[in-house]
């Protein structure tokens, strides 16, 4: 039987606390690295998340896990080299959206799914990258 997920939201600044906590919620866990809502149209500012978002959400609920998005922030802020998630040794992040597979009682991500998203633009085509995805994932726990 599978149970739904659960998901969570976090901005930069609140990403470490949010880190720290995931171990012990349920698994697999996830995090989705994607853009700020746009304030006038109340949308992600990045095209390929304004896409990629809704279906990575449907995809790890009903994979029963944890899903963390965290919004990188506005444009300006994640096209700078200097963005601290774009310096993080562990992420790197050179794209958005990002999902990423915690491993099981692991501060540290695992494998991670980016330029793939960028490259998929059907839903159909979307979806299926990250069903791939979730069971690569799900190996990786085993």
């Amino acid at each position: 039987m599978t149970v739904a997920g659960v998901e969570f939201e976090c901005s930069v600044v609140e990403y470490p606390s949010f880190i720290a906590n995931l171990p012990t919620l349920q698994e697999p866990h996830y995090v989705l690295y994607t853009a700020a809502t746009d304030d006038a149209t109340q949308q992600p500012w990045c095209p390929d998340c304004q896409q990629a978002d809704p279906i990575i959400e449907e995809v790890i609920k009903k994979s029963g896990g944890t899903l963390l998005k965290v919004k990188v922030g506005d444009k300006a802020s994640w096209k700078s080299q200097d963005h601290p998630f774009r310096q993080d040794p562990q992420l790197h992040l050179t794209s958005i959206p990002t999902l990423m597979h915690w491993k099981a009682d692991s501060t540290c991500p695992g494998k991670r799914l980016d330029r793939q998203l960028e490259s998929v633009h059907s839903p159909s085509d979307i979806k299926q990258a990250i069903l791939e995805f979730t069971v690569k994932a799900k190996e990786q726990d085993a």
